[in-house]
């Protein structure tokens, strides 16, 4: 029988879970470490070299290498020829494909959004980030004779909405300065072009989790939204309604506030993620 060396063991051990993660069964260690490289290489869209992931990641260089080596071996990273630097592999697409057939967010949120409607009486809207935008992806118009709608399949504004600010609001810090270096789009007197006051607006979201765009594209339109959140508080959506600002006050009112942040918070712990409940936390113990 073929037993274990000392070295095998201590990479084999099971380590407590990040702060954050779902309570539950401790993580193997080489597991943790795994998708602790692909978070790594995902976040920062960009092919790695081994001592940049060991730096960034606190281990020692040889460790990550040889997680690297057998996460080559099976397709899940690739190395490139010259920089030898490490990307995602093809691999990854394949179960990229198969998770979106499983979880459809947009099927999740269905009723979510058909609820939101009834209550307010507003469209409501689901996007998720996508290609450093916003993306609508479904739509449950108003039952009113004349309503304000946006079409699945629009991309918004990342500055001047209140869904591209709340995707701004989670993006890392390099991200957040290289879009905010662009030229800021200003589509109505309203609208928030100056990268300094874009800045202080994401600080309010991430401490509120909610934002809303009063006439920022559409003079007399506005949209109220919260971000939905997975496990380990990855931001993976954002639901909220469109309407009239006479109906979408701002800052709204409490009972609208009440039901988007409700559905928000409803579907980020459908998807394991504790965020509303630590934020409310944190405000109870002020």
């Amino acid at each position: 029988m073929t037993k274990l060396s000392p070295s095998n063991d201590r990479r084999k051990k099971a380590v407590p879970a990040a702060p954050g993660a779902p309570t539950g069964p401790v993580i193997l260690e080489s597991v943790g470490i795994v998708f602790d490289i692909l978070d790594k290489l995902s976040q920062a869209r960009r092919p790695m070299g081994v001592t940049e992931l060991a730096q960034m990641m606190n281990q020692p260089k040889p460790r990550i290498y040889r997680h690297l080596a057998s996460m080559r071996q099976i397709g899940a990273v690739e190395q490139e020829p010259l920089s030898e630097k490490y990307r995602l592999g093809a691999r990854l697409v394949a179960y990229g494909t198969a998770a979106n057939n499983q979880f459809d967010l947009r099927a999740l949120a269905d009723p979510y959004l058909t609820r939101l409607r009834d209550t307010t009486g507003e469209t409501a809207l689901l996007s998720v980030a996508a290609q450093e935008s916003a993306l609508v992806v479904a739509a449950v118009e108003s039952n009113n004779p004349v309503c304000i709608s946006v079409k699945p399949g629009n991309r918004v504004s990342i500055h001047s909405s209140a869904q591209g600010r709340i995707v701004l609001a989670w993006c890392d810090e390099a991200t957040q300065r290289k879009l905010l270096k662009r030229k800021l789009e200003r589509f109505t007197d309203k609208s928030i072009v100056d990268p300094i006051q874009v800045q202080k607006r994401l600080v309010k979201i991430r401490e509120r989790l909610y934002e809303d765009a009063n006439g920022e594209v559409f003079d007399g339109v506005n949209v109220l939204a919260a971000p939905i959140f997975s496990a380990g508080n990855e931001l993976v959506g954002i639901i909220g309604i469109i309407g009239a600002t006479r109906n979408i006050p701002s800052p709204p009112p409490a009972a609208l506030l009440q039901a988007v942040q409700g559905a928000a918070a409803e579907l980020s712990a459908r998807l394991n993620s504790d965020m509303y409940a630590r934020v409310e936390g944190k405000r109870s113990t002020r």
